[in-house]
């Protein structure tokens, strides 16, 4: 055999067992992706206590050589402080991102109504007529994702009437929704908003009174049906007890995860004693900088996430967006995914700002935006300048292309969330370990 021929032979021998590696990778991946959803909840439980006792280890460790206190005692100290830090915090914003979340639910429905009467005194008829079955589409895919009726929608008003609903409370835009044909154009005849709003509350009685009759009305049919409801909600009150359990585990989990002194890596050095040292050392050292990598980057994208959070709600509110608490919190817990929470809060931030009561589609003023605009900044600037180099260093070194796509990738392969949050350390793990083999058994060149 020639030197060509053996050239090309070792080619293909290569390039076999690079396809046969992928092709055993791909298999991992499935199977990975198929425990997942069967076990997600299992999985569940144990990545959040996971990623909490990542988090809360070195207020354990600070209690322990600071304050001299015992293991237990300061894992206990530690659930006393957190049961009082959330209860506080729940004590002074938790009703209000609770009432700003029922509200932007409510408001949210009527979004694709606006849009739609804005789109048809702006764009020419020859546009709207292309966009109007898409938008129909869309419209139908917005309702059913809010899991609303659309036939109590707000739609066919024009803009004076659908700015007129917008100046209503929540309860009365409720109830417009709840009114025919008919009912609505006696309400539009009124000219003073006291006379609207005590029609709406007759209007409400009335409703209240239609649904005792409609109960009487139809008790044997209730009773005919009453099997198949208790066998329904027999099934959902298990599967609302199986997801109360997988919460109720995670502090027991928590505990023993924080309260355990052994190092796992060590003592699986000892259990490999069987393979060479050479190969021993490669996979202790690869399991050594995944675990490093898992605690620097959930440690820190948890505590900058937050902080980002309540940058976000502070800015929010004081540049007037409504449910500017509930989105703030919502888009910096986001950023446990990097980027994601900025990327769907500039959206959401763009949409909400214009199409919320008193705002820039009703006011015709862009000081919301214009202000939510500068928290962004600011918030983006704090963490990138700040935060990021401060908390995270440089623990991944990822590019941000690599980081989008192997959000993207992870997020597909393993099935949503849960392979979006594990993206990155992945990633990360999987250069490391190209990194290792390049040097060690391929041309330092190629690397």
């Amino acid at each position: 055999m020639s030197e060509r021929q053996g050239k090309f032979l070792g080619f293909v021998a290569c390039f076999g067992g690079g396809l046969l590696l992928a092709c055993l990778i791909a298999v991992v991946v499935v199977i990975l992706n198929k425990a997942l959803d069967h076990f997600g909840g299992v999985f569940w439980s144990l990545a959040v206590s996971g990623m909490l006792a990542i988090l809360l280890r070195p207020v354990v460790t600070l209690f322990e050589e600071k304050v001299k206190m015992g293991r237990i005692a300061s894992i206990l100290t530690l659930y006393l402080l957190t049961v009082f830090v959330v209860g506080s915090g729940f004590w002074l914003v938790g009703g209000k991102v609770i009432r700003q979340s029922k509200d932007f639910v409510g408001t949210a429905e009527d979004w694709p109504v606006q849009i739609e009467a804005k789109a048809k005194e702006n764009l020419p008829p020859e546009t709207w007529d292309a966009l109007a079955e898409h938008f129909q589409n869309f419209k139908n895919y917005w309702h059913e994702l809010l899991g609303k009726d659309k036939q109590s929608s707000l739609e066919g008003l024009d803009s004076a009437q659908l700015d007129t609903v917008q100046s209503l409370s929540q309860e009365h835009r409720m109830i417009v929704r709840g009114l025919d044909a008919e009912e609505r154009i006696v309400f539009f005849d009124f000219e003073g908003e006291e006379q609207r709003a005590q029609y709406l509350e007759r209007k409400k009685l009335e409703m209240k009174n239609r649904a005792v009759e409609s109960i009487g009305g139809q008790g044997e049919k209730i009773a005919e049906k009453s099997a198949e409801v208790l066998k329904s909600a027999w099934s959902g009150l298990m599967g609302f007890f199986a997801k109360i359990t997988y919460l109720a585990i995670i502090p027991i989990y928590l505990f023993y995860f924080l309260g355990s002194n052994r190092n796992l890596i060590d003592d699986l050095d000892n259990e490999l004693n069987f393979l060479s040292e050479s190969l021993r050392d490669d996979i202790v050292f690869l399991l050594r900088e995944f675990v490093g990598i898992l605690v620097a980057f959930f440690r820190g994208q948890l505590v900058i996430g937050l902080l980002m959070g309540v940058g976000y709600a502070i800015g929010f509110s004081l540049s007037g967006l409504k449910f500017g608490i509930a989105l703030g919190l919502l888009f910096g817990l986001l950023n446990i995914v990097p980027y994601l929470g900025s990327i769907v809060g500039i959206l959401t931030t763009l949409v909400v700002a214009y199409l919320q009561p008193a705002g820039i589609a009703e006011s015709g003023q862009w000081n919301i935006l214009i202000g939510c605009g500068v928290s962004f900044l600011l918030v983006q600037l704090l963490e990138s300048y700040y935060l990021t180099p401060k908390i995270m260093g440089q623990q991944t070194g990822l590019h941000p292309v690599v980081v989008i796509v192997s959000i993207f990738f992870w997020g597909t392969a393993l099935g949503g969330i849960l392979g979006m949050i594990f993206g990155i350390p992945l990633t990360a793990f999987l250069i490391i370990a190209w990194r290792l083999l390049c040097r060690k058994y391929f041309n330092a060149n190629l690397c």
